[in-house]
């Protein structure tokens, strides 16, 4: 076995409720000084940017995210919910990401005058070419990452995450100040993933064994192929809106709606990132004892909605004076595009967590099959809306619309639904978990509006005084509404086997 592994059988009651606990508190605010790193470093980059550069990279990084589905191939989740793992079929794992990795450069190298064709912008052969080589820059540390999340080093893995994220931003930031125009956003897509590399692969100490063959590993490629065709069905729902708006709608338009979708998906990415990086470990581990297994879930869930429901409505609300903030006038047009998909985080949320679930009980199978009906309708619904909306600037409004209502209304609760089927729990364990943040965000969105129209009538417009100040508002508020739950996270509670503020047990 890998170096710990054998410990992580023993994981179980309270040994496992520990481990969630001692981790979760380390990784989130780990993840809240990674947000907010990244969005000061944004703010520099799109002022000194510009749009061009972003709706030019914005062009190709679909490409990227494709082949990295087939290049990780789903092999570090199998890594991290696979029951025991020896040091052999962890090297063979990593010895295979990195064949796959050097493929997908070729792939993305020879496919370049293709995206340049595409979209009819020659210089995104340069660029295309210049980010092929990005895919082994990511998977170098990918099977480290997964041993350190496998053994619930939670603490470890989020430092990794948040120094990497640092370099990053600090090289793209410089870069940027020199005039490297669109070759800082290249950088900065190589300077993070390695900088994580060089940090796991320092930390672990594990360093793989030449082997391919023979080592047992035909289950886990089986739930890794599973896995795959689960994430090349969902990169249609998160890709195929980008690539038809920088087809038909323009370089400006993909700028706008690519910020301001990757803006909406910061709180997401704030807490579904570490979550979950908590959350399938601790339910594989759990999955052989129903009662813990469903108590683990229900604090998971009463976290998540807690946290993204206040995140979509806040958004929504301030969306015009954020971008108008980080991004200076050049920006505004992103505004109203922001406030409708900030509407979606909590969707959003539940629909990536919806993996880890699938994942922890094996079902990857299940996901796949759940994903084929969503990708279909998102992906021709799309279509549908960019094509009648083809060489207007107006159409990522319409197609931001169009993403809510059928994304976030229609596809996630069936998807949700069907998840909790697979995982056997009941759905009333996910109405039960939204109470409490369903009464706070209302009461949170009653006090911003009132706050608006008391800045308002009092004539104070500047996006400078009126965005910090309902922002703490409405943090005053939701915190206050929901002071319980947020005592009790503050105890570094999440996900754990306590009882939960009204003093009940999981359902």
């Amino acid at each position: 076995m890998t170096r710990d592994d054998s410990s992580l059988r023993s994981l179980g009651g309270k040994t496992l409720s520990r481990a969630v606990q001692q981790g979760s508190t380390a990784i989130f605010l780990a993840q809240v000084v990674s947000q907010i790193l990244s969005l000061v470093a944004l703010g520099v980059l799109l002022r000194t940017l510009g749009l061009e550069p972003y709706g030019l990279v914005g062009m190709v990084l679909p490409l990227l995210a494709f082949v990295r589905i087939f290049v990780y191939s789903g092999l570090d989740v199998a890594a991290i919910q696979h029951t025991e793992i020896n040091d052999q079929q962890a090297s063979a794992l990593f010895w295979t990401q990195q064949i796959l990795g050097l493929a997908g450069a070729i792939f993305i190298a020879s496919a370049a005058p293709w995206v340049a064709r595409f979209y009819g912008r020659p210089e995104l052969l340069p660029l295309t070419l210049a980010l092929s080589g990005t895919t082994l820059a990511t998977t170098l540390g990918a099977q480290h990452q997964a041993m350190l999340q496998r053994k619930m080093a939670l603490p470890t893995l989020s430092a990794i995450r948040v120094l990497s994220q640092l370099v990053g931003a600090s090289v793209a930031v410089v870069a940027a100040l020199c005039g490297a125009g669109v070759w800082t956003l290249v950088i900065q897509q190589y300077a993070e993933p390695l900088a994580s590399t060089f940090l796991a692969w320092g930390l672990t100490g594990w360093r793989p064994q030449w082997i391919l063959r023979r080592t047992g590993n035909r289950e886990l490629l089986r739930f890794g192929g599973h896995y795959t065709l689960s994430s090349v069905l969902l990169f249609l729902v998160s890709n195929v809106d980008k690539i038809l708006v920088g087809r038909f709608l323009g370089t400006q338009a993909m700028a706008l709606y690519g910020q301001a979708f990757n803006l909406a998906q910061k709180p997401v990415s704030l807490v579904v990132s570490p979550l979950t990086g908590i959350m399938l470990p601790a339910l594989a581990h759990a999955r052989s004892h129903p009662e813990e297994y469903r108590t683990y879930a229900a604090g998971f869930f009463r976290f998540l909605a807690w946290s993204m429901l206040p995140c979509g409505i806040g958004l929504a609300l301030v969306g015009r004076e954020t971008m108008i903030v980080l991004g200076g006038p050049q920006w505004q047009s992103a505004g109203p595009v922001l406030q409708i998909l900030a509407l979606l985080i909590p969707a959003q949320a539940f629909f990536n967590v919806m993996g880890s679930l699938y994942a922890s009980v094996g079902r990857a199978d299940q996901m796949a099959r759940a994903c084929i009906p969503v990708a279909i309708v998102t992906s021709l619904s799309f279509l549908v809306t960019v094509l009648s909306c083809a060489g207007q600037l107006e159409g990522v409004i319409v197609l931001s619309w169009v993403y809510l209502i059928v994304f976030g209304l229609l596809i996630v609760p069936a998807y949700v639904a069907w998840a909790f089927h697979c995982a056997g729990l009941p759905l009333r364990l996910l109405v039960t978990a939204a109470r409490p943040g369903i009464g706070g965000s209302l009461l949170m969105g009653a006090a911003v509006l009132i706050a608006d129209v008391g800045l308002r009538y009092w004539g104070i417009a500047s996006p400078w005084i009126t965005l910090p100040v309902k922002i703490v508002l409405g943090c005053i508020v939701y915190f206050l509404a929901t002071r319980r739950e947020l005592l009790y996270y503050a105890r570094g509670a999440i996900g754990s086997i306590r009882p939960l503020p009204d003093g009940q047990p999981a359902p």
